[in-house]
């Protein structure tokens, strides 16, 4: 027989106290519903109800399993749920990508790692440190990250250096002049960049090219891009950005003069990642690259 079926019986009789009503709420026959109740309480060797002309009852049994019963069809309902979201997560291909890449390119990241992977691609834009950990627990199956980072039991491809521009106010002198700007000439500016704990590595990495560069600058948290462009729109810092179409009214685009601030990025990946992934990732990346 099928005990969870007979269950479902014995609780909607329980709920209604009577086999008619239960059987109009089960859309079946009262006869069969009846028989199976019988059937599941000849399988148990107890009596579930009290059958009288009004309706039923529950036994002393009854009242006792009935919290069962009903707990064990919750579980069979959840344990149902959790494997069609094992099945779908099976059809879908889970991607990460930091932001400062921007929309244009986060999508075109996830889609390419779909088509390589033969199935359909859900997108995360979220912090290297989110990311990474998103990997390593198995809820995303690869990422474009940061670096360097941190990586925990996640595996990672090459290093890419994705070609950065300079957002600048455009009221500030060094954006009067065409050309590339030089990092010593934007006095007076903080650099905007993601709070620390977001790529502690990567954030103090850049810092500290700066200061090599002879621009030491104090960092303007933003959380996200669109928060960094204001900072510049605003006249309270610039921003090296590897996203070519980021761009606000107030705010001027130039290129960096001299030896060049790239923004570090690799693909974090998990071992069972689908083959070709990973592959077509750092292709697209790469491309991006040789543009630049």
């Amino acid at each position: 027989m099928n005990l969870l079926r007979h269950l479902a019986f014995f609780v909607t009789v329980a709920e209604e106290r009577h086999f008619g009503r239960a059987a109009l709420r089960l859309d079946m026959a009262q006869p069969p519903l009846s028989q199976g109740v019988r059937r599941l309480e000849a399988r148990l060797g107890v009596g579930l109800f009290d059958r009288g002309p009004g309706g039923v009852s529950l036994t002393p049994a009854g009242r006792d399993l009935l919290p069962r019963a009903r707990a064990l069809l919750e579980d069979a309902d959840a344990f149902d749920r959790a494997a069609h979201r094992h099945a779908e997560a099976a059809q879908v291909l889970r991607v990460g990508v930091v932001p400062e890449l921007g929309p244009r390119s986060c999508a075109g990241l996830a889609a390419r790692a779909g088509a390589a992977a033969g199935r359909r691609a859900a997108l995360t834009v979220g912090t290297t440190v989110t990311l990474v950990d998103a990997v390593s627990a198995g809820t995303l199956d690869a990422a474009v990250v940061a670096h360097p980072a941190v990586l925990g039991s996640a595996r990672a491809g090459p290093v890419v250096a994705l070609p950065t521009e300079i957002l600048l106010p455009d009221e500030h002198p060094a954006a009067a002049w065409m050309g590339p700007v030089a990092l010593r000439a934007l006095r007076g500016l903080e650099v905007a960049t993601a709070p620390r704990a977001h790529a502690p590595a990567a954030h103090d990495l850049l810092l500290d090219s700066l200061e090599t560069r002879g621009r030491p600058a104090r960092a303007a948290a933003a959380a996200t891009p669109a928060e960094a462009l204001a900072l510049v729109a605003t006249g309270v810092a610039f921003l090296l950005t590897p996203d070519p179409e980021l761009a606000a009214d107030g705010v001027a685009r130039r290129a960096a003069a001299g030896e060049p601030v790239p923004f570090r990025v690799r693909v974090v990946h998990r071992d069972d990642t689908p083959d070709g992934v990973v592959e077509a990732l750092v292709t697209v990346l790469r491309g991006a690259g040789d543009a630049g």
